[in-house]
């Protein structure tokens, strides 16, 4: 039923505090101030004071970031990385 509504990716920064994507997404790393992970072809990296996931589903991540300090998108299309995003 979701997929009926939700067609495109999505990413959604709010007052640079929190952040939630839906859609496919392969995570790759956490820590207590940093969150990597590959999301409708690009590498995403998210660094601030402090960094807590708050949702962690199939085809949902949502984060709090308390200070944001980075948030860096790199193209992953000719990294050969995209294809295999679960």
């Amino acid at each position: 039923m979701r997929k009926l509504f939700q067609l495109t990716p999505l990413l959604e920064l709010l007052q640079y505090d929190t952040l939630k994507i839906i859609g496919p997404y392969r995570f790759l790393h956490a820590d207590s101030s940093s969150c990597s992970f590959i999301y409708a072809d690009y590498h995403i990296t998210v660094r601030g004071k402090s960094v807590e996931i708050n949702a962690l589903k199939e085809e949902m991540l949502h984060l709090s970031v308390e200070d944001l300090q980075e948030l860096h998108m790199k193209m992953t299309k000719d990294m050969g990385v995209s294809d295999n995003v679960e």
